[in-house]
């Protein structure tokens, strides 16, 4: 594990949770976020950045400091991380950054890392990412928090293998993923058809259903939703949970799609450090191959504390 290397793309309150929980034990990290800093980390809880740290800008214009001003306005998200990471473990000697626009950078980029964390893209960034890193034997994390829930998708690669734990100090034979279902026809099944045991014809997950309609109006408007545009999420919502074969009160009336837009992008420390450690935990057994990982969805209540495993076949 120790050689071993993880690119967290847009920097998120989960993905800096799991940073942290990796970088502590021993697994280089780089950053990929040109995002503008400190607006971009403005309201998002991270243990690297204090909430001095990410309004000294504003301190900066308040007293007319100019070369802070000019300073801080050139620094990317990506560029104030990277001595917190090293200063975190000064042991892994190193923290790569890359301060281009995502959707600038090659596709040959993503193939060189072991595990790619992204955050705040959209889907079809995301696929193309995953692509890049699949085809290299990487595995691809897409994470993302709202309000009191979570949820992360998951492509470990078609040909990710793995020794289920059968007690103390015992591992099974090797085990093929099964079933594997890439990013890309993730996104493809529709909602309708997500179903398990537990949750039949019809009636898909609703952690699930609600990110996927938020990335439904990323998509269109290349942003979250937010309390500002409520009312143009609340037509796109129940437009594209019709397209998915449900009705589109599913998620609920207006009232609820209109809380969701509020919370479209709201992180929340404790459901970010919760789920952040939970997917620290499946990166560590993906890497290792120890351990039956989360195939290929992970949801999380914050509601109740419950984390689940959802398999879209």
């Amino acid at each position: 594990m120790s050689s071993a290397k993880v690119l967290y793309v847009n920097v998120s309150g989960v993905s800096s949770e799991v940073m942290k929980n990796l970088i502590l034990a021993g697994i280089r990290g780089a950053i990929a976020d040109g995002r503008p800093y400190p607006d971009a980390l403005a309201e998002t809880p991270t243990s690297f950045l204090s909430p001095h740290e990410r309004t000294l800008l504003d301190s900066a214009e308040e007293t007319g400091d100019e070369p802070q001003k000019k300073r801080l306005k050139k620094m990317s998200v990506a560029k104030a991380m990277q001595p917190h990471v090293l200063e975190l473990n000064p042991l892994l000697e190193e923290c790569e950054i890359n301060e281009e626009d995502i959707s600038s950078i090659p596709t040959e980029y993503f193939a060189k890392f072991d595990i790619v964390i992204a955050s705040n893209i959209g889907l079809d960034e995301a696929i193309r990412i995953s692509k890049a890193t699949a085809a290299a034997d990487g595995k691809f994390y897409l994470v993302h928090s709202f309000g009191f829930y979570a949820c992360a998708m998951i492509d470990l690669g078609e040909q990710h293998t793995f020794r289920r734990e059968t007690g103390k100090d015992k591992l099974s034979d090797v085990t093929k993923i099964d079933p594997y279902t890439s990013l890309e026809k993730m996104a493809s099944i529709k909602l309708i058809d997500a179903k398990d045991r537990w949750h039949k014809h019809g009636n898909p997950p609703k952690i699930f259903a609600k990110y996927r309609t938020l990335l439904n109006y990323y998509e269109k408007k290349q942003v979250f939703p937010s309390e500002d545009c409520a009312e143009d999420f609340v037509i796109a919502a129940k437009q594209f949970l019709k397209e998915q074969g449900l009705d589109d009160d599913y998620l609920g009336g207006d009232d609820e799609l209109k809380q969701l837009a509020n919370t479209g992008n709201a992180e929340v420390a404790p459901v970010c450090a919760a789920i952040g450690g939970v997917i620290g935990n499946e990166v560590l057994k993906a890497i290792s191959g120890k351990g039956e990982p989360a195939n290929n969805l992970l949801l999380f209540n914050g509601t109740d504390g419950g984390c689940s495993a959802f398999t879209l076949k």
